[in-house]
């Protein structure tokens, strides 16, 4: 099995859906946020604070090359698509699928977030930066899977279908 990369804006679920799809799979998950803070030493939050977008974005890009070995579904940073190289490394080691879930929806899902640096700013920033990113997801995407109000089984089943036709 190749890696199946989950990528889509934070919030969509592909931490949640990750574990859950790699459980069912028999293979390992990883988190490529948890896995920075875990090689650094350092939260998202600090990293951000002391390297800013572009010093996270370097190390988001390592930890693709890093983990593209591994056989494993692997949940993305919602801004992996920023950096275009990255779709070279994750179409190279495996299929990418975008969780697409509606602003309203992540909206909802974040209200409590404090951990985002990048959704703790104001409405009108938060929208602009969904909507500038929504062309990246789709174009590095092999495949387009819709979350909202879809329980995670059935967003595993569909997974699993995709993963079966690719």
């Amino acid at each position: 099995m190749m890696n199946i990369y989950l990528i889509g804006f934070m919030g969509s679920g592909k931490s949640s859906v990750g574990k859950e799809l790699a459980t069912s799979l028999g293979v390992s998950f990883i988190d490529t946020d948890s896995y920075i803070e875990e090689v650094t030493q350092k939260s998202i939050p600090a990293i951000f604070a002391e390297q800013g977008e572009d010093g996270f974005r370097s190390h988001e890009s390592d930890a693709l090359e890093r983990l593209s070995t591994k056989e494993a579904v692997i949940a993305t940073g919602g801004g992996i698509i920023e950096i275009p190289e990255n779709k070279d490394i994750m179409t190279k080691n495996g299929i990418i699928v975008y969780l697409h879930t509606n602003f309203e929806t992540i909206s909802k899902r974040l209200q409590e977030d404090e951990n985002r640096p990048l959704w703790n700013q104001d409405l009108d920033k938060r929208k602009a930066l969904y909507e500038r990113r929504l062309p990246l997801y789709r174009q590095f995407a092999h495949y387009v899977v819709e979350t909202d109000d879809k329980e995670v089984e059935t967003l595993i089943h569909e997974l699993k279908e995709v993963i079966k036709s690719s």
